[in-house]
């Protein structure tokens, strides 16, 4: 881009009004130059915040803010890729491979999805060690891009839904049983 006093120079050249060799209309000119300069910058700064690949600073501040939650913990690089899988989720992103997509769109690596067409279920397993603000956080977001016709169970590190569905224990015989809720977590 050309500086804004070569441009208004050049375009006032023609007319032969002007002596531009150190008179007062430089000068003028040279001021005014320095404040469009500013200007510019600002623009071409706030353009390039609009849009997530190019965005560095507050764009993505606040893209993250209005979809959850800042994650200045995270890369430049890995903050943008999220919030292109993040607004990338529509009507069709239900799927079990969309739904990964759509889980790691707030950075969630480690899990295991399980769906369960019968009832309409889905149960994602987050495996890892996270605090229980964090854990609150993932259980709002999950529940944030998942339809709401849609039952779904967030888990941390829980039982393996495969051994679960193996030892075949259904809801009357577990209630047959009289236990506590510590008790049927530990049933073999």
């Amino acid at each position: 881009m050309k500086e804004a006093y070569t441009s208004m120079k050049e375009a006032l050249s023609p007319l032969s009004l002007y002596s531009f060799e150190n008179s007062n209309i430089s000068y003028e000119l040279q001021t005014y130059s320095d404040e469009i300069n500013r200007l510019n910058k600002k623009t071409l700064e706030m353009l390039f915040e609009c849009f997530i690949d190019t965005a560095s600073t507050y764009g993505i501040e606040n893209r993250e803010i209005i979809i959850g939650a800042l994650r200045d913990d995270l890369t430049l690089q890995k903050r943008r890729q999220m919030l292109n899988l993040r607004e990338s989720i529509d009507q069709k992103s239900f799927t079990v491979e969309q739904i990964n997509k759509s889980l790691k769109s707030f950075s969630l690596e480690n899990f295991k999805v399980y769906e369960y067409p019968k009832t309409y279920t889905i149960v994602v397993d987050a495996l890892g060690s996270y605090t229980d603000a964090q854990k609150a956080w993932i259980r709002s977001q999950i529940l944030k891009i998942m339809p709401a016709h849609q039952v779904v169970y967030v888990v941390f590190n829980g039982p393996s839904w495969e051994q679960s569905d193996s030892k075949n224990n259904d809801f009357t015989y577990i209630d047959s049983l009289n236990l506590r809720w510590e008790d049927i977590d530990n049933l073999e």
